[in-house]
């Protein structure tokens, strides 16, 4: 766990302080979580009792009562989890700030889960001032720390995948569980997470409710159902918008309720390394820490200007006063009222299930620049809704998938108009290598992830 990368001295601890606190703020498990682990070694260490932290903040940005639901079904394990392992848990209503300054005098060391969006990171930074504590940051839902694989933004997975490769066996210790041998404090909470209902009583809600399951329980038993159901033929079928391939598990990878060394763990498990195990490693592994290590390193995530190639920039600037056939408002995107009754059925599964196929993903992305009056207000049009809708959205992986969408992580391609040299995606490729009747059929039927 001490080795390099993994967990970042923020401040050496003072020598006083009568707890350890774990702030668990972005992985909401208590299994494969290395930032639990280093806590528990830290209180083991100092003799100290330890104390797990979630805080509940309404005001989070962009969060709504669709996304605090799945949040709170993963606390529910997350405190039935502790409770096995003799672990205290308070779970406190209110602003980071506020609640973490509370603990600020009691605490020997914080140990915080690393951010790579800058909301998020900006929240840190408040919080560690009313800290005079030790306190750590811990990375603890990726296979190899961002930092420890690069120092830089990489230019895409075919710079990053042999740092990954080569690293990725170092750290997948990190994950083992420790044994917790301190007290056992008594549980302080100022809400029950399985109550959701009346918490988020009142909230203002303008999302439809999404049937999705959050929790580690419900992850776990949908990772089994892949590995079962799906694995055997996931790196022939997971391109496929009407297979039904994927593995459904990004929404849960998103809120920490499982980790990337869990699935692959599984995939191991279920038989030896093949082109299925090729394939997940460089999904999950590869290019969703190539996520990571683009918005931890981008200048800013304002705008597609501040982050993509050179060349992707200026071809994209030189077409943005090319005609458009069809501009569709942010009202008529985020309804589903296009002429693409492909484009319709992505935007539909994102409303009702909040999530859509990573293929179809690309292409709603596409379409958005396409139907839009210039390259900025598909940038934020395509954030809004993603945000907004998907149960993964707010996440690395959400940026860098609308990134590449304007060329990020990319490569140039033939001149055209709208686009220049920016990767295009038509509706004629979509019937010429899918079946498209039957990914519409799926789109609006009412099933959820089993």
């Amino acid at each position: 766990m001490d080795k390099a990368g993994r967990a970042l001295t923020v401040k050496e601890p003072s020598g006083s302080g009568n707890v350890v606190v774990y702030w668990m703020q972005g992985a909401f498990r208590v299994s494969h979580n290395p930032s639990l682990e280093y806590a528990v070694e830290a209180a083991n260490r100092s003799g100290r009792p330890l104390i797990v932290l979630a805080v509940l903040d309404l005001g989070y940005p962009e969060a709504n009562a669709r996304s605090f639901k799945f949040f709170l079904e993963g606390l529910v394990d997350v405190r039935e989890g502790l409770a096995r392992r003799g672990i205290a848990l308070h779970l406190r209503k209110g602003k980071f700030e506020k609640i973490l300054a509370e603990y600020a005098a009691e605490a020997y060391t914080l140990v915080s889960d690393a951010a790579y969006l800058p909301a998020m990171r900006g929240i840190r930074e408040r919080v560690y001032r009313s800290f005079e504590s030790g306190i750590v940051e811990v990375e603890p839902n990726v296979l190899v720390p961002v930092k420890a694989a690069s120092g830089r933004m990489e230019y895409g997975a075919y710079t990053l995948r042999p740092k990954i490769t080569r690293l990725a066996p170092i750290y997948e210790g990190d994950f083992a569980t420790r044994e917790y041998r301190g007290e056992r404090l008594d549980d302080e909470l100022d809400f029950d997470p399985s109550d959701h209902a009346r918490i988020l009583k009142g909230q203002v809600e303008d999302v439809p409710p999404c049937g999705t399951p959050g929790g580690s329980g419900n992850a776990s038993r949908l990772l089994g159902n892949f590995l079962e159901r799906k694995y055997p033929t996931f790196a022939a079928r997971r391109g496929d918008p009407a297979a039904q391939a994927e593995s459904d598990l990004s929404p849960y990878l998103h809120f920490g309720h499982i980790s990337p060394a869990q699935i692959l763990e599984g995939a191991r498990r279920a038989g030896p390394p093949n082109e299925n195990y090729r394939a997940i490693f460089e999904q999950l592994i590869v290019r969703r820490e190539l996520a990571h290590n683009f918005t931890l390193y981008a200048k800013s995530l304002s705008s597609p200007f501040d982050f993509i190639p050179g060349w992707a920039a200026e071809s994209l600037k030189a077409h943005e006063g090319d005609r458009r056939e069809y501009v569709y408002s942010l009202g008529e995107l985020e309804g589903a009222r296009t002429h693409d009754k492909y484009w319709n059925a992505a935007q539909y599964e994102l409303l009702t299930k909040g999530k859509i196929h990573n293929y179809m993903r690309m292409y709603w992305g596409k379409k958005i620049i396409e139907w839009s009056e210039g390259v900025e207000e598909a940038y934020h049009a395509m954030v809004y809704l993603n945000n907004k809708y998907a149960l993964d959205g707010r996440d690395p992986n959400s940026y860098a998938g609308i990134g590449w969408c304007f060329g990020l992580h990319d490569r140039p391609f033939r001149e055209r108009g709208i686009f220049g040299k920016v990767r295009y995606m038509s509706e004629g490729g979509l019937t010429r290598k899918f079946d498209m009747e039957a990914y519409i059929k799926r789109a609006y039927s009412a099933v959820v992830p089993e």
